[in-house]
């Protein structure tokens, strides 16, 4: 049976406005470049200063700071609207947002140069914020297609990721054809105006399902499929036990430092290559390679399947370990003053994206649950956003290193030691969720006993009943007993019925035991 119409529609739009619209502002590197040959902060610049100045870059890298820090900051707020009103409306905040922002760049250099107003760091900062609204939107679908949500999150994130070609396609046209900037501006804003219209009909015409994916308390065919750690499920527990979980303080330490060393990244590779052009005399092909680090960082895509098999296979804290490898080997990379190794370096970064996106919204997806999980990503995303205020005055301190390029390596290499906190917290995680197992194990094989006895006894008085011409036929007395008119009738006892469909060892036990004491816990009520 095909899929529906309007699951289709859903998927195609929800999907194509998070690859057009909601991490444009990562892609820095190509918008820094087309920003610094439109003059802009120019007037900065002493005369015969080499561009872009030491205060030109600066007012360009705050710009990004500001703006890149705006997705994480707004991240509580969108990811609270988005639980209590529903995607649609994070949708039309999204799109009002994403637009005016879009305009407002549009109009920047003219308003500029009638006011002196900095409509640019503004615009910036909006577009970012509509993005991130456009984000926690997308974050819901996947909990319409429960056979396919872990695919469809690792899709969301790296189209995420993957939107930051946007700016290289700008710069592609630019140096191809000549287009202006405000025409380039005025056509995006065309495009947003017909993908968030659709993305909003689409999200009208899924309101009944989306409504009932909503109503669940948990997510138990996500829980069961990736992750089968904790005795009691923490998607069915309120929030602020959710946050007291040792599962949250990792996963938000993670997000902290991770996610604040990719911006830092798209935020300085383009000064640390001229840095490396100029000292190691490859400055000739320092545009090229500006153009070509734009167009491979969003294809983080490719990276799907590696993120899909290591989730399933390794398990998902491995993956946070597979992930934290990888931004530790992006940065050695940074560190070789080689044009090969700068671009390498952008292949392994790509990598590193898509993994980190991957791994935090599928781990949050499958231990928190669609209840909660807009608004555990967004304190996610604002604890990053607090680590990533510190990138100005980095940047700046670098730059005042080694003038005009600025010296790159102590914040590069200080980067690598920071992540290495996060990553060996994880193991901590691991030695909790052992000990949650052991006592699981525990606890189930006592249950297991008690019921194979309960059930002995109740077979032996089902058989004196038998003998006496009596048929029982009731359920009382214990979950093992049970047999009625002398058939296959009677209700199966549920430590049976369990170990039928999660198998016999203890390990099995461990993914079912929430639900196996749910319904202890109603028989012996209705008892």
């Amino acid at each position: 049976m095909g899929i529906p119409f309007r699951h289709a529609l859903l998927v195609v739009f929800n999907l194509t406005s998070v690859f057009l619209f909601s991490g444009i502002i990562y892609g820095w590197a190509p918008l820094n470049s087309i920003l610094i040959s439109e003059d802009f902060y120019r007037h900065l610049c002493k005369p015969g200063d080499e561009v872009p100045c030491q205060e030109q870059a600066n007012s360009l890298n705050l710009a990004f700071t500001f703006a890149s820090t705006a997705v994480s900051l707004v991240a509580i707020p969108a990811g609270f609207i988005v639980d209590r009103y529903g995607p649609m409306v994070g949708s039309i905040i999204a799109g009002v947002l994403e637009l005016g922002g879009l305009a407002g760049i549009a109009v920047c250099e003219e308003v500029y140069a009638r006011t002196h107003f900095d409509l640019f760091l503004v615009s910036c900062t909006v577009i970012a914020i509509g993005g991130s609204f456009t984000m926690f939107s997308a974050y819901s679908m996947p909990f319409l297609f429960p056979r396919r949500a872990t695919l469809i999150i690792e899709l969301t994130s790296c189209l995420f990721d993957a939107s930051c070609i946007i700016f290289s396609v700008f710069k592609l046209l630019r140096d191809a054809v000549g287009l202006q900037f405000s025409t380039t501006w005025w056509g995006y804003v065309g495009i947003g105006v017909f993908v968030y219209s659709m993305l909003i009909i689409s999200w009208c015409l899924n309101r009944k399902e989306l409504a009932e994916s909503r109503s669940r308390t948990s997510t138990s065919r996500l829980s069961t499929t990736l992750s089968h750690n904790n005795t009691k499920l923490i998607s069915a527990q309120p929030i602020l036990k959710q946050l007291r979980s040792v599962e949250f303080v990792a996963v938000c330490l993670y997000a902290a430092v991770q996610v604040a060393r990719s911006n830092l990244y798209l935020g300085t590779v383009d000064l640390t290559n001229r840095q490396w052009a100029r000292k190691a005399g490859w400055k000739n092909e320092l545009s090229w390679v500006t153009t070509a680090v734009g167009l491979i960082v969003p294809f983080g895509f490719f990276f799907v399947p590696l993120i899909e098999c290591s989730i399933h296979r390794l398990g998902l804290i491995s993956t946070f370990h597979v992930t934290s490898i990888i931004g530790i080997l992006y940065n050695v990379l940074q560190l070789t003053p080689s044009v090969y190794a700068q671009l390498l370096g952008a292949v392994v970064f790509a990598a590193f994206r898509a993994f980190l996106f991957s791994i935090i919204s599928a781990f949050n997806a499958s231990t928190f649950g669609p209840v909660t999980m807009g608004r555990v990503m967004g304190l996610c995303f604002l604890a990053s956003a607090i680590v990533n205020l510190s990138q100005s005055p980095l940047v700046k301190y670098s730059l005042s290193l080694k003038p005009p390029t600025g010296d790159f390596v102590p914040v590069l290499t200080g980067s690598i030691l920071v992540s290495l906190v996060p990553a060996l917290f994880w193991f901590v995680v691991m030695l909790v969720q052992r000990r949650r197992r052991r006592m699981a194990s525990a606890w189930a094989a006592t249950l297991l006993e008690n019921a194979v006895e309960a059930g002995q006894d109740g077979s032996v008085q089902n058989a004196q009943n038998g003998q006496n011409g009596q048929h029982a036929g009731s359920r009382r007395g214990s979950v093992g007993s049970g047999g009625a008119d002398g058939d296959q009738a009677h209700e199966q006892p549920i430590w049976k019925s369990h170990a039928t469909a999660v198998g016999a060892s203890p390990d099995s036990w461990n993914m079912r035991l929430s639900l196996v004491l749910e319904e202890e816990v109603a028989v012996a009520a209705a008892a």
